[in-house]
């Protein structure tokens, strides 16, 4: 199914959370005491100006549309909402960490998680939700997305 243009904005930010895994496979296995400390600092850049905004407006603009079609225990939201919590997890682990390894192990996780996240939204949750929301909802959810989330010239989330 082709993605509606509603939801292309969120996809756009999908691809640079892909991105950014990629990175983390890449070079998080060769990555000295410096390069670990330099990928862990973009991480949470990448966190404060990129995921969390764009967990809440998921969240905020297409589950709280979501739940008033869907039974209470309904798995997409479910499987949102603990895909969420997991990574808001790997981040504190990583701040609580008492040493390189921990916080190595915790970022390819947190990698690994993200990738696997993006993908079933961008494959299920985004599939079905063009669907299961009326014209008018996708319309609403599109208009507030881009409100939230305003095209930016480069990627918010990383260091160029």
């Amino acid at each position: 199914m082709r993605r509606d243009p509603r939801l292309v904005r969120l996809s756009e930010e999908h691809h640079h959370g892909l991105v950014f895994a990629l990175r983390l496979e890449r070079e998080l296995p060769a990555a000295g005491d410096t390069e670990l400390a330099a990928l862990y600092a973009e991480l949470l850049r990448f966190w404060a100006r990129g995921l969390l905004p764009h967990f809440h407006t998921e969240t905020e603009c297409l589950i709280a549309r979501l739940v008033r079609h869907v039974p209470d225990d309904d798995e997409r939201v479910r499987r949102l909402q603990r895909d969420h919590l997991d990574m808001e997890a790997l981040v504190a682990r990583m701040r609580d960490a008492a040493g390189d390894e921990d916080r190595r192990e915790a970022l390819a996780t947190f990698g690994e998680t993200l990738r696997a996240h993006i993908r079933w939204e961008e494959r299920e949750l985004f599939e079905s939700l063009q669907t299961d929301l009326s014209e008018a909802e996708l319309d609403a959810a599109g208009a507030e997305i881009l409100d939230r989330l305003p095209k930016p010239t480069r990627s918010p989330w990383v260091e160029h």
